[in-house]
Formats: structure tokens, C-alpha cells, sequence
């Protein structure tokens, strides 16, 4: 949520995971019926980042994808992974802090989703089957599209506790598939996290998180929407604990599990980050 001083960077590994067991109907319902062929896919992500300036932070994550489709009736068991899609970014502080005053962050954040997975050809992923958008990756998007994301974040301490969350609006820009246009609807996304500081010195917490996300039946350019469902989504909820190990690295882990949703798939979503900083210009400050 806060941003990297100038010159202060972080890696991060990250381990994306969905197992769908389940397919909601065409009304918000917490009960899906079963999922014929099962859906699987595990999407390991690198992410760096670096502080540029005290208000500004740039990065990116290049992916791998992997997903498992099991045999059906005549659908055949299928199996596909290779290079994901990449994402750029930069984050922009809106307002920070003041010592000994308003404990309040907010931030602003501009991603750019390139389809690498596409542009690789034969060592790129290929579709995804049924194209389902994971509910725990932030931002959702389509694999293979180009997108556009807009974002604001927010977080406010009353210690020992943090409030925080975000809102999320992603564009895909107009593609085609085999010379067919190929128009995916955008996506909404919010997500809401309570989180209990147990001990500030180790960065040990726990934090409860509810996640939405919807797919709209319309786009902001105006296009018809023409691929995927024309409109789908889903609500979930994350326990999630972390840990700090020294003054260099972090870790978290949770499971995300699908509480209700609408015309997508039911599933459970294993997910793990370990963080690295470094500073070269001396300590690592707070983040």
C-alpha cells in the first residue's frame, strides 16, 4: 500500500493458484452446481518494483501460466502452460500520513496488461478454456488481452488494526482471435481488508479480506461486447497471515474461497508472496 522511498526496491515472488469445483447459475447464488470438466490453473508471478520519486513508485510482474482441464463425456482432457501476460505499472501518492496526525493513505495506481502470452507464440500460454478470470489476482483480467486498469487504494491504522481496500476498473482493447473481433466486456473489482497487527516489531498479522469481482455487459469505448459471458461474477473471502523475517524480506500466505457468484466458476484459491527489499542507499525504510 505505501510506497517505496526513492531508490528503495522489492522483488517479489508470487504463487497464484485456482481449483474450480463448481459453476454458479445465471443468478447471484452462494450454491453451484458441479463442474464438468474440472478447472485448474496455477499462475507463479515475478514482480519488481523501485520508488523513483517520494510520490511515485514504477514496476512490473511477468508471469507463467499453467491450467488442466480434465475429460468429460467427449471433452478430452487438456492441458496447456507457457509464458502469461505482463503487467507495468505505476503508483501515484494521493495522501500520506502526517506525523502525529491522520493515519490515512491513498493511492492511485495505472496498470498496462500486454499479452505476452499471445505475442510468444509457441512458448506462450494458450487460452484458457472457458477464458475464467481469477477472483483473487489484482487486477482480473482476460489472459492474452491487452488491458488497461485504473486504480485507487486506500488504508487507514488505528493500531492494532488496519482498515484498507481498493477499487479496480480494467479495459481490455479491441482484439480478434483468428481474424474474428474479439471484445471482452470491462471488469469491476473492489476488495476490503481488516488486519490485526499481532507483533509491529516481526510484521506478524492476520487479515480477513472480501473480494469482489464483476464483468460488465458493456465497454467504455463503446464496442459490443462479443466474447466471453456478457456479464459474470463473483464474491469471495480470504484468510490470509504474515510474517516479516528480518528487515529484508516478508511473507504471505492465504486461501481464497468463493462465497457466492453469478454465470463463473466456483473455486478455492491457494496463493503465497515472499517479498525482498533492498535499499542501496542504507536501511530499508517502512512500507
Amino acid at each position: 500500500m505505501g510506497l517505496q522511498p526513492p531508490g528503495q526496491m522489492f522483488f517479489r515472488t508470487y504463487m497464484f493458484s485456482e481449483f474450480g469445483y463448481g459453476r454458479y447459475g445465471g443468478a447471484w447464488s452462494a450454491g453451484a452446481r458441479s463442474l464438468e470438466p474440472k478447472l485448474a490453473s496455477i499462475n507463479p508471478n515475478v514482480e519488481y518494483a523501485i520508488g523513483m520519486l517520494p510520490w511515485l513508485e514504477c514496476g512490473g510482474f511477468a508471469s507463467e501460466a499453467s491450467w488442466w482441464q480434465s475429460s468429460s463425456g467427449e471433452t478430452g482432457a487438456a492441458f496447456g502452460h507457457g509464458l502469461g501476460d505482463t503487467s507495468l505499472y505505476c503508483k501515484q501518492r494521493l495522501l500520506a500520513p502526517r506525523r502525529g496526525g491522520d493515519t490515512l493513505w491513498i493511492t492511485n495506481m495505472f496498470f498496462i496488461g500486454l499479452p505476452t502470452s499471445q505475442w510468444a507464440g509457441p512458448v506462450g500460454t494458450p487460452p484458457v478454456p472457458g477464458g475464467f478470470a481469477p477472483l483473487g489476482r489484482l487486477p482480473a483480467t482476460h489472459l492474452g488481452e491487452p488491458t488497461l486498469t485504473e486504480l485507487v487504494l486506500f488504508r487507514k491504522t488505528y493500531q492494532p488494526f488496519r482498515f484498507s481496500g481498493g477499487f479496480y476498473y480494467s479495459h481490455s482493447l479491441p482484439g480478434s482471435s483468428g481474424g474474428v473481433s474479439q471484445n471482452f466486456g470491462d471488469i469491476f473489482q473492489y476488495r476490503f481488508a481488516f488486519e490485526h497487527i499481532l507483533d509491529d516489531k516481526k510484521g506478524f498479522a492476520y487479515a480477513i479480506e472480501g473480494i469482489g469481482l464483476h464483468g460488465l455487459p458493456f465497454r467504455l469505448d463503446g464496442r459490443a461486447v462479443d466474447a466471453g459471458d456478457s456479464s459474470f461474477g463473483l464474491i469471495g473471502v480470504q484468510p490470509t497471515l504474515e510474517y516479516g523475517f528480518g528487515e529484508h524480506v516478508a511473507a504471505e500466505a492465504g486461501v481464497l474461497f468463493t462465497a457466492f457468484g453469478t454465470n463463473d466458476v466456483a473455486a478455492f484459491y491457494p496463493n503465497l508472496s515472499l517479498y525482498y527489499y533492498f535499499n542501496p542507499g542504507g536501511r530499508v525504510a517502512g512500507r
